[in-house]
């Protein structure tokens, strides 16, 4: 389905044939084939949408991109996201030899865990369909109530059909799609129970320690974090800052004393990135203010201490010789840690350039004009991303080298075969700088068209405020990269268990977070705050609900798989399920974080079965 939109024509909607094909693939090779009947046919959303679905056919079936030969042949001109969940049931069909019935049709965005996203324009798609034939049209869960691109009130798409004489039918994910389109059940994997997902008390006691490390840490920032709140006027965003570190070192305890580790250490260590980048922030500022210049670049010159950081962290991950799976999957999840704030480095490392370059200009002016307001929001609107990013380089490092002393979990002997890590990082690889692409074209091309910028101007733009974009876009060509990851490439051989481990962690990483960035900004809606950067309103409520519902079982049902191949359940696997249900009842910003998690739950499950596959 698609809906024509723009120009003097009234938006109208339509469906153009797409032929999906799949056969087995021996070599190991990534075949993502996209055939056009017009030359410049189809656009890069749906291009895009081809590899996304391609992959998660792959995965809901317990296999791998490189396992399948993959083909979309469409007619016409064709874009878009919303023919992605389309495609994946079409796709899984082809895969599992059942045929599509030819009066069926359906629209949705294909979400890493399986479950149909939000779209747009879906009354213009669906009559437009009706008018090719279809008499059971498929929706997004939480969509039956649609703006119309015509009217822009919004249609009851039951009522709509019906009229019709056809049927709308709410589909949640994958498996209903597929059930949709062939009238065939797949089979599930039941999910274990929530009492299985609870961390073992060994990796509880050392999660603990580092908590009332962080705690300490925190503390020393408390005294100027008090005297900043009780300072004079000041810039909305350093009090917000503030604000956001009281109330999450507020929450980290609360946690704490229930028991609830794992929620309270990822809170604590928030509580501490903004606590110590508002009082580097505001001490910076008072430095400006006073006219010495010299002493705030010093200042700034001090925090930006993050080369060797980053570099020592990913020394110590490597130097690790794992022998068991368990080994395997710490290395991965410690080496996504380092891999965030290496990203959160690199971006660091440009603006700290830029925000110096600001402080210099300002060194001309007289110390009078230096104490005014507007000099301190100007600062402050530069240099608090660029301090917080800073701290969130910090704290992901020493995450990445707290994880290798708390997950400790026994699990099965075990030798990895390099070849398998290939397949599986070249799969998600393909996945993830996919999904990067799908991110670029839904909200990177509009918005450097809309102000007038390059492609690389909107992308800082963009990362100001999303720093995992700049993320996942640098870990999606991170074998094109130069630096440090060209440097650890000839430290440790091409060859070598920790280089492939590491692409294996950076293209996993990329993919789920692109993953995320469409769900946010584009499937659901999400608007943020502009001083604090989170969430505060989601214009499809009901459709999260079902995804944060559908993350959650899934989460439980790939552990359940991962047991069944390996004797266990990642320690991985258990955690990020610990914090994505803490956070789960938190406000809309950590209700997105839950998904994430549970999202980050399922990908350690399924990759301990990738693996075990040795």
């Amino acid at each position: 389905m698609f809906v024509k939109l723009g120009g003097v024509e009234i938006a109208s909607g339509g469906s153009t044939p797409v032929k999906l094909s799949t056969e087995p693939n021996a070599d190991g090779s990534v075949q993502v084939g996209i055939y056009e009947e017009l030359a410049g046919g189809t656009g890069s959303q749906w291009r895009a949408g081809v590899w996304v679905s391609a992959f998660v056919a792959a995965s809901t079936l317990g296999k791998d991109l490189t396992d399948f030969s993959f083909s979309a042949a469409s007619g016409g001109y064709i874009d878009g996201a919303s023919a992605s969940g389309l495609m994946a049931g079409g796709f899984l069909a082809t895969m599992t030899g059942e045929k599509i019935d030819p009066t069926v049709t359906m629209t949705g965005i294909i979400n890493p865990d399986g479950t149909i996203g939000p779209v747009s324009g879906i009354p213009e798609k669906f009559l437009g369909s009706i008018e090719k034939g279809k008499r059971t049209l498929g929706y997004p869960i939480g969509m039956r109530w649609s703006k119309s691109e015509v009217t822009g009130k919004d249609v009851d798409l039951v009522a709509l059909a019906k009229s019709k004489g056809a049927e709308a039918v709410e589909v949640a994910n994958v498996h209903e799609a597929y059930k949709l389109l062939t009238h065939k059940r797949l089979p599930e994997t039941l999910p274990v129970a929530e009492s299985d997902m609870v961390l073992d008390d060994e990796t509880i006691k050392g999660m603990d320690a580092k908590y009332k490390g962080w705690q300490k840490k925190l503390a020393e920032e408390w005294g100027a974090l008090l005297q900043l709140q009780q300072a004079g006027r000041l810039p909305a965003r350093l009090l917000a800052m503030a604000g956001h570190a009281q109330k999450s070192a507020e929450q980290a305890e609360k946690l704490h004393k229930q028991g609830l580790i794992a929620g309270a250490y990822s809170k604590m260590l928030v509580a501490w990135v903004y606590a110590a980048s508002a009082t580097d922030t505001y001490d910076i500022v008072t430095k400006i203010q006073a006219g010495n210049t010299e002493a705030a670049v010093a200042a700034i010159n001090s925090l930006d201490q993050l080369d060797s950081l980053t570099t020592d962290v990913f020394k110590k991950i490597g130097a690790i010789k794992p022998s068991t799976l368990g080994g395997h999957l710490l290395m991965i999840a410690s080496f996504q840690a380092a891999l965030r704030s290496w990203g959160f480095k690199v971006f660091a490392k440009e603006q700290v350039t830029q925000t110096k370059d600001l402080i210099g200009m300002l060194a001309r002016r007289s110390k009078a004009e230096l104490q005014g307001p507007e000099v301190a929001e100007a600062v402050v609107e530069r240099l608090a991303p660029t301090v917080l990013l800073i701290g969130q380089t910090v704290a992901s490092a020493a995450m990445a080298a707290e994880e290798l002393e708390f997950m400790t979990e026994k699990s099965v002997n075990y030798m990895c075969s390099i070849p398998n890590i290939k397949r599986m990082s070249t799969s998600f690889q393909s996945a993830g700088a996919a999904g990067v692409n799908y991110f670029e074209t839904l909200l990177v091309e509009p918005a450097a068209k809309q102000f007038g910028l390059t492609m690389d101007q909107a992308r800082v733009r963009i990362a100001m405020s999303e720093p995992n974009y700049l993320v996942s876009y640098m870990l999606s060509h991170l074998q094109q990269v130069d630096g440090l990851p060209k440097q650890l490439k000839e430290l440790w051989g091409e060859k070598s268990p920790q280089w492939n481990l590491l692409m294996l962690a950076g293209s996993e990483l990329a993919y789920y977070n692109s993953a995320e960035l469409i769900a946010k900004y584009y499937s659901l809606g999400i608007s943020t705050d502009y001083q604090t950067g989170r969430a505060n309103a989601v214009q499809h409520e009901k459709a999260f609900m079902n995804m944060l519902a559908s993350a959650e079982r899934t989460a439980r049902s790939s552990a359940r798989g991962a047991r069944i191949a390996t004797g266990s359940i990642p320690v991985q696997a258990k955690l990020a399920y610990q914090q994505a249900t803490i956070a789960r009842e938190g406000d809309l910003s950590d209700k997105i974080d839950a998904l994430s998690q549970f999202w980050l739950s399922s990908a350690y499950s399924q990759t301990a079965v990738m693996l075990a596959r040795n």
